[in-house]
């Protein structure tokens, strides 16, 4: 099996296609990120283009959230504890811009990741998936305004994760 390919990617019903049109990169950000979310992988915004005289937006790069590498840094020499290396410099991604209709078009499209994807079932840890509901917004809500201490504890266990 090739790095990055796995079965969940032929059950997705997202695709991902040059010259698929949005209305906003905000439209485009969802897109994908709901792609990934079905693939295995999450995303970050990695640049923005913008036109000076207007301030909006003509282009933008959405990254796997393994692309490139950590910088380093002078104080690397005095950590004690150094944190695990979490980017392999993966290329996958979609390019984003501004046509004349004021739509946003995927121009480039890299789908290939070098590291192992998760599975559906976990994809909702990664850190672009990590939203919460409206309804869970207002169940924690409740739960401290009742003055229930444990209303983290209460979500995290909701969602499968742990309770601290």
């Amino acid at each position: 099996m090739e790095i990055g390919s796995s079965e969940s990617q032929s059950e997705c019903n997202l695709s991902i296609k040059l010259g698929m049109e949005f209305d906003s990169d905000e439209h485009a950000y969802d897109y994908y990120n709901e792609y990934a979310n079905a693939i295995g992988f999450s995303i970050r915004k990695e640049y923005a283009n913008k036109n000076k005289a207007q301030g909006c937006v003509t282009s933008r790069k959405f990254t796997c959230y393994k692309q490139g590498y950590r910088n380093k840094i002078k104080r690397d020499m005095v950590v004690q504890k150094h944190r695990q290396e979490t980017r392999t410099g993966c290329l996958a991604h979609i390019i984003i811009n501004r046509q004349l209709n004021e739509m946003f078009r995927i121009t480039s499209f890299e789908k290939k990741h070098n590291h192992p994807l998760v599975s559906p079932s976990l994809a909702h840890l990664l850190p672009s998936q990590r939203k919460i509901k409206v309804a869970q917004a207002y169940e924690i809500d409740l739960l401290d305004d009742s003055g229930i201490q444990a209303s983290f504890d209460y979500a995290a266990r909701q969602v499968g994760g742990e309770s601290f």
